[in-house]
């Protein structure tokens, strides 16, 4: 028999027809703002808003309650005040709900009185078959369904990272971040405070849903930590699992229980849980997507050995000391690659690994250069430097009204560049496809979002960090996850 609560998750993230109830006409009201960020994204079922005063959004009027809507409703969002909440479940139940979205707070993150009102809301809802989402959250995303039904507006990239966070205001913002750097979620929930669904029953779905290639939490602490466990164990060599614990200090974990209503936990016991069920700890929110990301879009590596390609000196050293810092072989030329190398590059470069181009501006020798270090069988990855938005370092990055300033030449020049370094991204791809190893690439001299603006880039394959540091960070893990996957196939031989 099939899990109660995957079956609620089902319809939470693929609701036919959903409704707002609490639906507001006041622009400043959450019932106003949720339905509207729903209607911009354009989702793909049937929206219904409830307010018994009535009044209608961008045309669309109020019921006055669930049942008058007269359809079957999957999914119900409620911003009504908590001390109300319970009593709508009634109607809920009368209009078919599966599941509801609890957006209110002031239960059991507030007060014992608030943790009181929380278990009797529980309670009823269970009475009459209604699985609950929060409550204290800030709501769910569904790429499939072009669904956002978020209170921030926020507009997240479809893709195929699955995200449950227990904190809205973090879980959103990350959201944003990952539009900003072309990281792309299928499914989104801010669970808030895990009245009744949990991270269990999310984790569950994730596992199943074809959308998802690899899972992102944010937890502050588990309800069913036996459960996690478990299922992580049967998930992780399949997908894989990102997580950054919180509320590992004493001043953390007192701000975990009066944020979500979490215990935090033993810093010790969650390490050991993540160790040994294999999922990949972040250690800084920035790494949450970092890995994530990379975890869709590039291989694992078959082992530790690393080639680094730099434009020039510096950061070749930088990104040596990093890759050696965390674990990285950074292995000397075999002799071969060292001719094939010699045979491009100027008398005067580097002769080693890391490579350094020493600045040569012919693009297409950067090209040459990757090719030559990817497709060696003594690398398991490359780290590669510099080129990969290449119109920053020219100091071409303007935009197009920028652009109308310059002269022939100039615009001719920014052609060329932007061009070239598209074609390296695109090549970055096609090698990481026919060599089946990571190609981690670095844009140093500008923003990710300037990245994110040029033409031409395989956005949905690549991934491109600011700095050597995250680089490493990146290929370091790609590594270790390479190593584990081979450990539990070495288990199961």
């Amino acid at each position: 028999m099939e899990n109660n609560g995957v079956k609620a998750v089902e319809a939470l993230f693929n609701p036919r027809r959903m409704a707002i109830v609490g639906a507001s006409a006041n622009l400043g009201k959450w019932g106003n703002i949720i339905p509207n960020n729903i209607l911009r994204d354009g989702y793909k079922g049937e929206l219904y808003l409830v307010n018994p005063r009535g009044g209608e959004i961008k045309g669309i009027p109020f019921h006055r309650s669930l049942a008058e809507i007269g359809k079957d409703i999957d999914l119900a969002m409620i911003t009504i005040p908590a001390e109300r909440v319970e009593g709508v479940m009634e109607d809920c139940a009368r209009a078919g709900v599966k599941v509801a979205i609890v957006i209110s707070g002031g239960f059991s993150e507030s007060s014992p009185e608030g943790r009181a009102m929380e278990e009797s809301l529980v309670r009823k809802a269970r009475s009459l078959g209604i699985r609950l989402v929060g409550p204290n959250t800030m709501g769910i995303t569904s790429a499939p369904w072009s669904l956002t039904a978020l209170m921030p507006p926020v507009q997240p990239r479809p893709g195929h990272v699955a995200f449950a966070a227990q904190s809205g205001n973090l879980g959103t913002q990350m959201l944003g971040w990952g539009s900003y750097r072309g990281i792309g979620f299928s499914r989104f929930v801010c669970i808030g405070n895990e009245c009744d669904l949990d991270f269990a029953d999310y984790l569950e779905y994730f596992a199943r849903d074809e959308e998802t290639r690899a899972i992102l939490l944010y937890v502050e602490g588990f309800k069913r930590p036996r459960r996690i466990l478990e299922l992580a164990k049967e998930i992780t060599p399949r997908k894989p699992i990102v997580i950054y614990k919180a509320g590992g200090t004493g001043a953390g974990s007192r701000a975990a229980a009066s944020h979500s209503a979490a215990m935090a936990g033993s810093r010790e016991i969650y390490r050991g849980m993540i160790r040994q069920a294999g999922m990949i700890r972040a250690e800084t929110t920035e790494e949450m997507l970092d890995f994530a990301d990379a975890l869709v879009k590039l291989p694992v590596a078959r082992g530790r050995r690393t080639a680094i390609l730099s434009w020039g000196g510096g950061w070749a050293v930088v990104a040596a000391d990093l890759c050696e810092r965390a674990g990285l072989d950074v292995n000397p030329l075999p002799a071969q690659v060292k001719e094939e190398l010699a045979s491009i590059l100027p008398s005067y470069w580097s002769k080693g690994n890391p490579v350094d181009m020493v600045g040569i501006l012919d693009l297409d020798k950067h090209v040459r250069c990757l090719e030559i270090l990817s497709q060696c069988p003594e690398y398991d990855a490359v780290v590669s430097l510099g080129t990969i938005n290449a119109a920053g370092a020219f100091g071409l990055a303007g935009g197009e009204a920028e652009s109308e300033l310059l002269g022939e030449m100039e615009k001719a020049r920014r052609f060329y560049v932007q061009q070239r370094s598209a074609n390296f991204a695109r090549r970055v791809v096609e090698l990481m496809e026919e060599q089946g190893k990571p190609i981690v690439t670095v844009g140093m001299p500008q923003r990710d979002a300037d990245s994110n603006n040029l033409s031409g880039y395989p956005w949905d394959r690549i991934s491109i960090y600011t700095n050597p540091e995250r680089a490493a960070r990146v290929a370091a893990m790609l590594a270790e996850r390479g190593e584990y996957l081979r450990s539990i196939a070495a288990r199961e031989a």
